[in-house]
């Protein structure tokens, strides 16, 4: 338990897409982006993996000209659902950058993320664990008598195998059942199997980058 941070709780549906085609009937019929980012992800964690055995990751991104760092708990185990808790801070661009290609250690930061893991785990040595890349596309839809927001995800990995993926960041739980209902729907009409994303991003690109 966090004490002296505010911690953020995320509650998305995430629905893997499966194929380009399928993006690409998602994409087409939902229509106009409201805008896109191409985000760079990069994870850190001691090399025994402190962090994850005590159920964090630690990220830090960049996009456009921002950069964000942020310290996620583990998820649910809620198929329907991904929840976890985020502790999350802006970072200087050019910072961000930096830790990313190595040039910088990322405890020069002094933000809320890092604070709380000086506090947690003392002055630890982070190794870069895993960097991907990510095109997102959002776009406010709405199905129904509910209105979304649809993050749409290409993100290629290390290994240069790309994943599409649909992201639906929900405000309350109360909604999940409706949102995952209402979703299902649209991917029957375009003909898209309707498949919860249960493995995360990290968990997919240390895989393929044969790292566990």
């Amino acid at each position: 338990m966090v004490s002296s941070h505010f911690l953020h709780r995320e509650i998305e549906v995430k629905l893997n897409l499966g194929s380009f085609l399928n993006y690409l009937k998602l994409t087409g019929y939902l229509g106009q982006v409201d805008y896109q980012l191409s985000q760079v992800n990069c994870f850190f964690d001691t090399e025994d993996r402190l962090l994850s055995s005590k159920g964090w990751a630690l990220r830090v991104r960049t996009e456009e000209q921002n950069g964000l760092v942020t310290l996620k708990s583990e998820v649910s185990s809620d198929t329907r659902v991904a929840i976890r808790n985020e502790l999350e801070a802006p970072a200087p661009y050019d910072i961000a950058t930096e830790i990313i290609q190595l040039k910088r250690d990322i405890f020069d930061l002094d933000i809320p993320p890092i604070t709380y893991i000086k506090e947690q785990f003392g002055e630890i040595k982070l190794a870069r664990l895993v960097r991907f890349e990510n095109k997102r596309q959002r776009i406010s839809f709405r199905l129904g008598n509910n209105s979304y927001d649809f993050d749409i995800d290409t993100t290629t990995f290390s290994d240069g195998s790309i994943d599409y993926e649909l992201e639906v960041e929900l405000s309350s739980e109360d909604l999940v059942d409706a949102a995952n209902n209402d979703l299902r729907k649209l991917f029957t009409s375009l003909t898209i199997p309707f498949e919860n994303q249960t493995e995360s991003k990290l968990a997919r690109a240390l895989d393929r980058a044969n790292r566990f």
